[in-house]
C-alpha cells in the first residue's frame, strides 16, 4: 500500500507537469504567432499603399531579412515573388487569400513546398490594384525556444520529481503509521473481553475506524454478556423445569407403586391415591403446555388463529373459574369492564387475565381485596391488575417474569403454582408489541398494567 501510494503521487505529478509544460507551450506558441502577425500586417501596410514598382523594391530589401512578398492578381496569378519568379500555381485556394477576399486580410500557418519549411502567411487585398498583397516568413513557433529549454525543463522536473517523492514517502508513512498502529492494537485485543484504546489521530477518517471498532467491541461485550446470561436463564430453567417435572412424577410414582402392590386395600383410601395421580397429571399437564406456549411464543414464525374478543364475556369466565379459589379467602372482587371488542388470539387474551387474576387471589390475604379494570385507551385496550396481597421486594420485581421464579419460598410450597405464569403473559405482550409495568410493595399489594394495541375500533356484527 505503501508503494501504491508513492507510486500515485509521482504518477500524477509526471502527468500533471507534462500538461502544464503543453499548456505553457501553447500559450507560448498563441503569443508568439500573434506578436508575429502583427509585425508582419503592419510591414503589409505600408506596402499596400505603394505602387507595384516601389513594392519590388521593398520585396529585394525583405529577401535578405529572409521575408517573403508575394503579389496577387484577383484571379489568382502569381504577378511577383521575391523568392521565385517561376510560380505557375494558382493562388485563389489559400487559407490567407481566401480569408483576405472575405475579410480584406486574413492568416495562415502552413508547409510551404517552395520553401521546404513552415510558413507565417498575412495577406491583405488592395482594392485599388485589384491584386493580394501577402507576406510570408518562417516560422517554428517557439519550437526552437522549447529546445532550448529542454534540458533546463529536464532538471526542473528531477528535481520537483524528487521532491514529490519524499513528500509523498513521508505522507505514506503518516497514513500508514497510525493503520499499522491500529493493527497491532487488534491483533492484540481480545473482542468484547476487554476495553480497547486507540490513540487519538488528528486523520477524521482514521478516527471515524477507531470509533467504530470501540462501538464493535463494546457491542460484542454486551452480546457475550446478553449470551451468558441466556446460558444461565437456559441453565435455571431446564434446571427448575426438571424439579417442576420431577415432583409430580415421584408422586404419581409413589402412589401408583402403592396401588401395585396392593398396600392399601380400604376403597376411600385407593381414591384419594387415585384423586392424587390425576391431580399430579394434570399438574405436569399444565407445566408442559406452558413451556410450550412460551416456546411457540419466542418462535418468529408462529402464527396463531386470531378472532374477535368480546373482553366482558371473557373476563367473566375467567372469573367464574376461579371463584372457588376466591371464595376460600374471601376476597371482595372489583371488576371493571369497558364494552369492548379485540382482535387476537383467545388462548392468549385468556391467559393473560387467567394468570394475572389467579396471581392477585393466590398472593393476597385473607379478607383482602382485588381490582379489575378494562378500558379502551386511545388505541389500545389497558388491562390493569390490582391486589392488597404480599407484595413483591424490590430486589424480586425484576425476576418476577422470569420462568419458575416464585417470589415468596416458604408460600411457594403451599401454594400451588409453576412459577411460568407472568413469564407466559410477558411473552404474550412482546408477541403483540404492548408494554407491562409492574408496582409492589410488601405486605400492601401489587399492581399489574398491561396495553395492547389490539383494539377494534367497529365490533362486528357477527359476534354471538
Amino acid at each position: 500500500m505503501r508503494n501504491k501510494i508513492i507510486r500515485s503521487f509521482l504518477i500524477i505529478f509526471s502527468l500533471s507537469f507534462v500538461i502544464g509544460f503543453g499548456i505553457l507551450y501553447g500559450v507560448l506558441y498563441d503569443v508568439s504567432l500573434n506578436q508575429q502577425t502583427s509585425i508582419l500586417n503592419d510591414e503589409l501596410s505600408i506596402i499596400v499603399q505603394t505602387n507595384f514598382e516601389e513594392s519590388q523594391q521593398i520585396g529585394e530589401e525583405l529577401f535578405d531579412k529572409d521575408t517573403r512578398l508575394t503579389m496577387i492578381s484577383s484571379d489568382g496569378e502569381v504577378l511577383y515573388d521575391n523568392f521565385d519568379d517561376s510560380i505557375n500555381e494558382n493562388h485563389l485556394q489559400r487559407e490567407e487569400i481566401k480569408e483576405a477576399s472575405k475579410n480584406g486580410t486574413g492568416s495562415s500557418v502552413r508547409y510551404s513546398e517552395t520553401m521546404e519549411q513552415n510558413y507565417l502567411y498575412v495577406a491583405e487585398y488592395d482594392a485599388q490594384e485589384q491584386t493580394y498583397v501577402r507576406l510570408a516568413m518562417p516560422f517554428s513557433g517557439v519550437s526552437q525556444s522549447a529546445l532550448m529549454l529542454l534540458p533546463s525543463f529536464f532538471i526542473a522536473f528531477v528535481i520537483a520529481f524528487f521532491f514529490v517523492w519524499l513528500m509523498s514517502k513521508r505522507m505514506a508513512d503518516s497514513i500508514l503509521k497510525p493503520l499499522q498502529e491500529i493493527s497491532a492494537v487488534i491483533r492484540k485485543a481480545d473482542f468484547g473481553k476487554e476495553k480497547i484504546e486507540f490513540q487519538n489521530y488528528s486523520y477524521s477518517e482514521l478516527q471515524e475506524i477507531t470509533d467504530a471498532l470501540q462501538t464493535m467491541n463494546n457491542q460484542i461485550a454486551k452480546n457475550l454478556e446478553n449470551l451468558e446470561r441466556e446460558k444461565q436463564i437456559r441453565q435455571e430453567f431446564f434446571t427448575n423445569a426438571s424439579h417442576e417435572l420431577k415432583t409430580p412424577l415421584t408422586s404419581i410414582r409413589g402412589y401408583s407403586e402403592l396401588l401395585r402392590q396392593h398396600a392399601i386395600t380400604d376403597p376411600d383410601q385407593i381414591d384419594h391415591c387415585l384423586d392424587c395421580v390425576l391431580k399430579e397429571s394434570d399438574h405436569m399437564t399444565k407445566l408442559i403446555n406452558d413451556i410450550l406456549t412460551i416456546s411457540k411464543l419466542e418462535a418468529k414464525d408462529y402464527v396463531v388463529q386470531k378472532s374477535h374478543i368480546k373482553l366482558k364475556d371473557l373476563l367473566e369466565n375467567v372469573l367464574n373459574s376461579l371463584s372457588v379459589q376466591a371464595k376460600a379467602m374471601n376476597l371482595d372482587i372489583d371488576a371493571s369492564c369497558e364494552n369492548v371488542t379485540v382482535y387476537a388470539n383467545l388462548d392468549h387474551i385468556q391467559g393473560i387475565l387467567y394468570n394475572l387474576i389467579s396471581n392477585a387471589i393466590k398472593y393476597n390475604k385473607p379478607n383482602g381485596k382485588i381490582i379489575i379494570i378494562i378500558k379502551e385507551r386511545l388505541d389500545n385496550i389497558l388491562i390493569k391488575v390490582m391486589d392488597t396481597g404480599i407484595g413483591i421486594s424490590k430486589e424480586d420485581q425484576e425476576k418476577v417474569f422470569q420462568r419458575f421464579y416464585r417470589v415468596d419460598k416458604q408460600r411457594s410450597k403451599i401454594v400451588a403454582g409453576t412459577g411460568i405464569g407472568l413469564a407466559i403473559v410477558k411473552h404474550i405482550v412482546q408477541f403483540y408489541n404492548g408494554s407491562i409495568s409492574l408496582k409492589s410493595k410488601e405486605n400492601e399489594g401489587t399492581s399489574i398494567e398491561i396495553s395492547l394495541p389490539i383494539m377494534v375500533n367497529e365490533e362486528p356484527n357477527n359476534l354471538d
